[in-house]
Parts: C-alpha cells; sequence; structure tokens
C-alpha cells in the first residue's frame, strides 16, 4: 500500500456482537455506525454469543442482497427460508450459508439442538453483498469439504469464494466478481495476499492484532481496503499467539442504494419509493407466515 488504510472500530451490537459495515437506514433507524458501505458489501456483523435454545430472531425479509453466513470454528447451524422450508442439511464449521436475494425472501438461522445442548460458544460472521442490479433469489449450503483450503507451515486459507492462492472456490451466486477468505496464521511468517484490481475490500481481525504492510491492525478492528491497496503481506503483531482474519472484496456495484429495516431484516433498492412499497407488501407475506411457521416466532412477534 502507498498510503496507510483507513482503520474502522466496531459499533457494538446488542450485548454479544459487532458492527463493521451498515449503518442507520432512510428513516434513521438500526445501528448507528461510521462506515456506511464497502461497495459492494453493505453488511457485516460479528457476534461471540453462547447458543440458546430460544432465539430472539424472526423470519425476516431480504431484497436487493446476498447475505454470506459464516461459522470460522465451531457450532452448528440450521437454517428456514421461504424459498425451500427448513434446510435439510445444517451449516457445519468452515462452510457457508448463502440467502441470494436478488428478489424478495424470509428467512431465518439458528444455533441446532446439539450445539445449544452442547452450550458452545459461538463465532458467527455475516456479509452481506448489494445484489441491486441483480434478480436471481436462491439460498444455497456450501458445506466445508466443499471449499478448497491452502495450507503451508505459516497460514491455513479457506478460500470460500473468488480465487486467490491458485485455488478457486465455488461462487453459486452474483455474476460479480467476489474474493472471501478466511486466514489462520501459524509461524511468524507473513501471508502475501494480491488484491485484484478494481475491488474494494476489507481485512479483519478474528483473533489477535495482525501487522499489514506494517500496518497494524487490532483485534475486532476492520482495515478498509480500496483498488489500490494491492499487494498485501500480513502477518501476526508482535505478542500476538494466534491470529485469525477475514479478507473480503468485489468489484463496486458504483451506484447508491435505499435501505428501509422492517420485519426483523433490511432490503436495499434503487428509490425510496420503491423500498417502501415492497416492505408494505412483505408484510402482507410475514403474516402468512406467521400462520405456516409460528414456532421460529419469539412470543412478541406472534
Amino acid at each position: 500500500m502507498s498510503r496507510p488504510a483507513q482503520i474502522v472500530n466496531a459499533s457494538k451490537l446488542g450485548d454479544f456482537g459487532l458492527r463493521l459495515i451498515g449503518t442507520t437506514d432512510i428513516d434513521g433507524n438500526g445501528t448507528h455506525h461510521d462506515v456506511e458501505q464497502v461497495d459492494p458489501m453493505v453488511l457485516f456483523d460479528f457476534v461471540n454469543v453462547k447458543a440458546t435454545g430460544e432465539s430472539t430472531f424472526r423470519p425476516h425479509p431480504h431484497f436487493g442482497l446476498t447475505a454470506m453466513s459464516f461459522l470460522p470454528d465451531k457450532g452448528e447451524w440450521m437454517a428456514w427460508d421461504s424459498l425451500k422450508g427448513d434446510t435439510e442439511d445444517h451449516l457445519h464449521p468452515g462452510g457457508l450459508y448463502y440467502v441470494h436475494a436478488g428478489a424478495p425472501a424470509f428467512h431465518h438461522e439458528f444455533a441446532s439442538p446439539a450445539t445449544v445442548e452442547a452450550g458452545e460458544v459461538v463465532e458467527f460472521v455475516q456479509l452481506v453483498w448489494n445484489a441491486t442490479d441483480e434478480e436471481e433469489v436462491k439460498t444455497v449450503i456450501v458445506q466445508p469439504e466443499d471449499i478448497p483450503v491452502v495450507t503451508t507451515e505459516d497460514y491455513v486459507v479457506r478460500v470460500m469464494a473468488g480465487e486467490c492462492f491458485g485455488v478457486k472456490s465455488v461462487q453459486p451466486f452474483t455474476h460479480r466478481k467476489i474474493l472471501y477468505a478466511y486466514i489462520q496464521l501459524l509461524g511468524d511468517g507473513p501471508v502475501d495476499l494480491d488484491l485484484p484490481g478494481g475491488m474494494n475490500g476489507i481485512l479483519f481481525p478474528i483473533e489477535g492484532n495482525v501487522s499489514v504492510n506494517d500496518q497494524t491492525v487490532e483485534e475486532h478492528q476492520m482495515m478498509i481496503l480500496d483498488r489500490e491497496s494491492g499487494a498485501l503481506s500480513i502477518s501476526r503483531s508482535i505478542g500476538s499467539q494466534a491470529a485469525r482474519f477475514i479478507v473480503a472484496a468485489g468489484e463496486p456495484v458504483n451506484k447508491p442504494f435505499h435501505k428501509l429495516l422492517g420485519l426483523g431484516g433490511f432490503i436495499i433498492g434503487d428509490t425510496e419509493q420503491g423500498v417502501r412499497a415492497l416492505m408494505k407488501e412483505l408484510s402482507k407475506q410475514a403474516e402468512e407466515i406467521k400462520q405456516e411457521v409460528p414456532h421460529y416466532f419469539p412470543a412478541q412477534y406472534l
């Protein structure tokens, strides 16, 4: 990097979460955060929470976006969506659950009974991409065994989307080029990563502090990478015994969007009028979903 990259501190999200990208909607509702987007990423949350049997969330709508859920370390996740109902397969650590909502869709995610019974503390990462220029809608689970892993004596890289370190991953959505990788540093040597030209991106340490081209990014901070970032040399900072981090980047959409919260989720679209009209329609569908799967709604929403 020819100039220092911007370092962003997280905003607190409830008792157990952090928000790194995404702020309030067009009505000022939601969690205030300094970074509205890193085009094409419109939301990035990190949660570290003990699994419980009663979810505080409800089936909620998405539109104009692709939500990508990732469990870095442990736990088992289940999901329901308005396209397929309950997912047959559970999401295991190292895998990804996609909701690609170029058209409207409701979905709900929660810890499996086995994870709840074990009382596991689960790390959960959700990264949401702008898909306002797409029309397809689908949900896909990619299990960990289907994601390429590159291992050396210095690092382990899980290439979850895009192409890097000489391997190419399955990308079951979007025509846009993206990169998404989970990297664990094992030794003192650096991992070298060339950010593809024309992409914007982020680097987020889940555990430990890292040095990126001699610039320190502390645990749970975020470094913003842009299309001029180029080659990255990433290593553990002095004093950090372990280091694990996320790198994500993508081709920008390069157009404004309007975000509206509602029904426990959010949608984005090209116009304010459009997202307001759609949220009104989705409210009717939400009432039908309550009748279909009332067991997924906390009591306060019934």
